[in-house]
C-alpha cells in the first residue's frame, strides 16, 4: 500500500491524467461533466465515439444528450435525475437507448453523483460515465422472447388437449347418463345399452391417446433421440378427429423409414403438435374454400425434415404484425427456443395459397 501510494504522489498531474485515459478507455465508459447552472456539459471523445459523433464538433450542451434519448425513456431518466440530486438515492442511474448517428438505437447505462455544491450546499456539478450495454440487453430481450415464446406455446398445447379431452370426456358422460335411464330387463333398451357402451369404449380410448400424449410433453430430459414416425402418429391421432369436424382434410406422409431424430420425445411431440395447431388456426382465419393441411416427415442428407403445408391465412411478417395480436409470435418463432437446443432449424414460406413450416433436425443413430 504504501509503495502505491509513493507511485501516485511522485506522478505529476498530466501522468495521473494519462492513467485515468487508458483505464477509462480499457473499460469502454465514457465521460460526461454537467454545470446545473448553466446545462454545460462537457463529453469526452469516448462519449461521442459511442454515439459515432465527432468530438470536435459535438455542441457542449445538455440537449446534445437529451435530444438522443429514446422519447419512452426520456422521463424515466429525469425522474432518476431528480431522486438524486434531492438527496433521495446515493448515486443515479439509469439505463436507456439513444440514437447513434447511423440511426440505430444503443443501451446505455448512465451513472452519476454530485460533484460539487454551492456555499448554500446546491448541487452546482454533475459528473459519471456512459457505458454502451447494447449487446448484454440484445440478449436479455432473447431470453425473454425465448420465454414468450415457451409460454406461448405452454398455453396452446393446454387449450389445444382441453379442447381435445373434452369431447370423448362429455361423450362418455352423455352415454353413462343414458346407461342409467335404462331398465335392463325391458327388450327395447338393448340397442341402447350396446351403442352407449360402444360410446364409452372408443372415446374412452381417445382419452387414453390424449393422457399418454400429455405424459410424453410433459417428459423433461431424457434421452434425446425418438423415432419422428411415433411422434407423427402421435399427432395426427390428436388432431384427425377435430381437422374432420371443422371439414379439414389433414393427410399425414411418413416417409422417415423409422429413422430417429436426435430430440426428446416431448419437444419433438411439441413441435408437431404446434405445427398443427398453427396450421388449424391459418385455415380456419382463411377466407379460401380449400381447407388442406399436410404433414410430412421425410430424411434429407444428415436431417429429418418435418414439413407442414397448409391452405390458410398467411401469418404476418414480424413487421406488419403489433405486439397484442394473436398472431404476434409465429411458429419460427415459437419453436426456435424448443429445436434450437438440437441443432435444430426452421423454415417459412407464406403467402397468398398458405402457408409452409420446415423443421429440420438432425439425424440420430443409425439402426440397423
Amino acid at each position: 500500500m504504501n509503495l502505491t501510494r509513493r507511485f501516485l504522489d511522485e506522478l505529476t498531474t498530466a501522468q495521473l491524467l494519462e492513467r485515468l485515459d487508458l483505464a477509462l478507455d480499457g473499460a469502454n465508459l465514457g465521460i460526461w461533466d454537467w454545470d446545473l447552472r448553466d446545462n454545460s456539459v462537457q463529453f469526452d471523445r469516448r462519449w461521442c465515439e459511442m454515439l459515432g459523433l465527432d468530438h470536435a464538433a459535438t455542441p457542449m450542451v445538455l440537449d446534445t444528450w437529451s435530444a438522443r434519448v429514446h422519447p419512452d425513456d426520456i422521463d424515466g431518466c429525469y425522474r432518476d435525475i431528480r431522486a438524486h440530486l434531492a438527496g433521495a438515492t446515493p448515486r443515479y442511474e439509469n439505463v436507456h437507448r439513444m440514437r447513434h448517428t447511423d440511426g440505430r438505437w444503443i443501451y446505455i447505462l448512465d451513472r452519476g453523483r454530485i460533484a460539487s455544491r454551492d456555499e448554500q450546499g446546491q448541487p452546482i456539478r454533475f459528473t459519471g460515465t456512459h457505458l454502451d450495454i447494447t449487446a448484454v440487453e440484445q440478449v436479455k430481450q432473447r431470453v425473454r422472447m425465448e420465454e414468450q415464446a415457451r409460454l406461448q406455446v405452454l398455453m396452446t398445447f393446454s387449450a389445444t388437449l382441453a379442447h381435445e379431452l373434452n369431447t370423448p370426456l362429455q361423450i362418455i358422460g352423455l352415454a353413462a347418463h343414458e346407461l342409467t335411464r335404462l331398465d335392463p330387463s325391458a327388450d327395447g333398451d338393448h340397442e341402447v345399452v350396446r351403442e352407449s357402451v360402444e360410446a364409452i369404449a372408443t372415446m374412452a380410448d381417445r382419452a387414453g391417446l390424449i393422457t399418454s400424449a400429455l405424459r410424453t410433453m410433459s417428459m423433461q430430459g431424457g434421452s434425446a433421440e425418438c423415432r419422428l414416425s411415433d411422434s407423427l402418429a402421435q399427432a395426427a391421432d390428436l388432431f384427425r378427429e377435430r381437422f374432420g369436424g371443422e371439414g379439414i382434410k389433414l393427410s399425414v406422409v411418413d416417409e422417415t423409414d423409422g429413422r430417429i431424430a436426435r430430440a426428446t420425445p416431448g419437444d419433438t411431440l411439441r413441435t408437431l403438435v404446434f405445427l398443427l395447431d398453427a396450421a388449424l388456426r391459418a385455415v380456419l382465419a382463411g377466407t379460401t374454400g380449400s381447407k388442406q393441411v399436410q404433414l410430412v416427415g421425410y430424411v434429407d442428407a444428415a436431417q429429418l425434415v418435418v414439413s407442414c403445408t397448409d391452405t390458410g391465412m398467411p401469418w404476418a411478417s414480424a413487421d406488419e404484425r403489433a405486439v397484442t395480436e394473436i398472431w404476434s409470435l409465429s411458429p419460427t418463432e415459437l419453436l426456435g427456443p424448443i429445436v434450437a437446443p438440437y441443432g435444430g432449424q426452421i423454415e417459412a414460406v407464406s403467402n397468398r395459397e398458405g402457408n409452409r413450416f420446415c423443421v429440420r433436425l438432425p439425424l440420430g443413430q443409425v439402426e440397423s
